[in-house]
């Protein structure tokens, strides 16, 4: 048995030089296109990763293989050779994740093929033919932190990733057609969304594990219950749209990513987790619109993906927390906490135009004093009040408490850090604001642990 693992894996490694060389004998024949000779190698390592639960019983031979791969893919990106791989232009990881993709897949798959196949079929042919095609014919740019893509790429991976997951359904499962089409339909729309607002490469990692994980949890659901998560999805795409685009100041990146981060909170959860969501949007909606009105729409840049990753970020991995632990309600806290915290601090930013929107002056004058200290607490009562009335009524006094205590000592460990970091700007600020709201967050979580709430 060790001798024909030993085997298979010195064959499919061999079958990966073979399609590195093969790159670089596309690049040569089509050196103005190195898109072209990233996707083959792209496209093909996939397809050879695609039988690897038919090939290897052990996860170690596999991580074997994805460590050698990793080492040859940065080695040669710091030795300037395999241009084929790193030949384009713009910055990306993917060489990286993609086998570390494959690894975490086998690992968590092996016994589940079908999925497992149907992962890797989406990240390496779906994404391969959204960038010729968007390379190719794409018209429609949008903007995601520098990089542009394009709306006819992403139509492409759409209905790649739709057949990507139907065929198979169909063919190799006992799923009905009628759940076949709407559990295809609902995971290519987010994952279109996923490799839509991508950074680096990222693609590689978070497409085939978010269909693997989506796959696993829709094909055990009812036509009915199915059916109830793409009308959500729908109306959430609907409701984003109206909301986002007036005025224009949000990106398209941005809309893409708030519309993800809120089916989430609805779909992995409850509608109780995603009130204190829709009220921090429309906290910060408001916080937007004053900024607009004191400055202008051309003063604003436009919601970002990275602001979004670090102010999004900490409350999508409590979400995710909470549908994989047993007692979900245990970082439900923390959870409100974490965009309390998060919406208190980014306040210090737009606190002067809210109050512009204060005439009288002496009036204004008086807010400006107490405002520091009168808004985090204002943050948690939007936020948190009617979320913590609705889903803790036996509990609600203290919970609040929980919450504010974990915002405040946020917001003043932000203010602390500020004046000893002055020239702090850009990711340096959002990563400042993370893990001062990641720290808000932690001290709820063990408060409430420690007081048995």
């Amino acid at each position: 048995m060790v001798q024909q693992e030993i085997v298979r894996a010195a064959a499919v490694a061999g079958a990966y030089v073979a399609v590195l060389a093969l790159g670089e004998g596309v690049r040569r024949v089509l050196p103005a296109f190195p898109e072209i000779s990233r996707k083959t190698v792209h496209l093909l390592s996939g397809l050879i990763a695609v039988f690897f639960p038919w090939i290897f019983h052990s996860p170690w031979t596999v991580l074997a293989l994805s460590l050698g791969f990793c080492l040859l893919v940065e080695v040669s990106r710091r030795c300037g050779f395999l241009l084929s791989v790193h030949g384009v232009p713009r910055v990306s990881r993917g060489g990286q994740y993609f086998p570390l993709a494959v690894y975490i897949l086998f690992l968590v798959g092996r016994d589940q093929p079908v999925f497992y196949g149907i992962a890797i079929l989406v990240m390496a042919v779906s994404d391969t033919l959204a960038a010729l095609v968007g390379g190719k014919y794409g018209a429609i740019k949008f903007d995601v932190e520098g990089n542009l893509k394009s709306l006819e790429g992403s139509t492409a991976f759409f209905f790649v990733t739709f057949l990507c997951i139907h065929v198979p359904l169909l063919l190799l499962t006992d799923i009905g057609r009628a759940e076949s089409v709407l559990i295809s339909g609902i995971i290519a729309l987010l994952v279109t969304g996923f490799e839509a607002i991508a950074l680096s490469g990222s693609d590689n990692i978070f497409v085939p594990l978010g269909t693997f994980f989506m796959l696993a949890k829709f094909t055990t659901k009812s036509l009915q219950v199915v059916a109830w998560q793409g009308t959500i999805l729908i109306m959430l795409i609907a409701a984003g749209v109206l909301m986002y685009t007036r005025p224009r100041i949000f990106k398209a990146s941005g809309l893409i990513a708030i519309i993800l981060l809120n089916y989430a909170a609805l779909s992995l959860c409850n509608y109780f987790w995603f009130l204190p969501l829709f009220l921090a949007q429309i906290l910060y909606y408001i916080c937007i619109l004053a900024f607009v009105r004191a400055e202008g729409a051309a003063n604003v840049s436009g919601f970002q993906v990275k602001v979004l990753l670090y102010s999004g970020g900490l409350p999508a991995a409590l979400l995710f927390a909470a549908n994989a632990l047993p007692d979900y309600m245990s970082v439900y806290l923390p959870y409100v906490t974490a965009m309390s915290a998060q919406l208190a601090i980014i306040g210090i930013y737009f606190l002067p135009f809210l109050l512009r929107l204060v005439h009288n002056a002496p009036e204004r004058r008086a807010l400006q004093g107490s405002a520091g200290l009168f808004w985090p607490l204002l943050t948690v009562f939007f936020i948190a009040g009617v979320p913590l009335f609705l889903y803790m009524p036996g509990r609600f006094q203290p919970a609040m408490l929980l919450v504010a205590g974990g915002t405040l000592s946020a917001y003043v460990l932000d203010s602390v850090w500020r004046r000893h970091r002055h020239s702090q700007a850009g990711n340096a600020e959002h990563r400042r604001r993370f893990f001062c709201a990641a720290a808000g967050a932690a001290a709820v979580y063990a408060l409430q642990r420690w007081c048995g709430i």
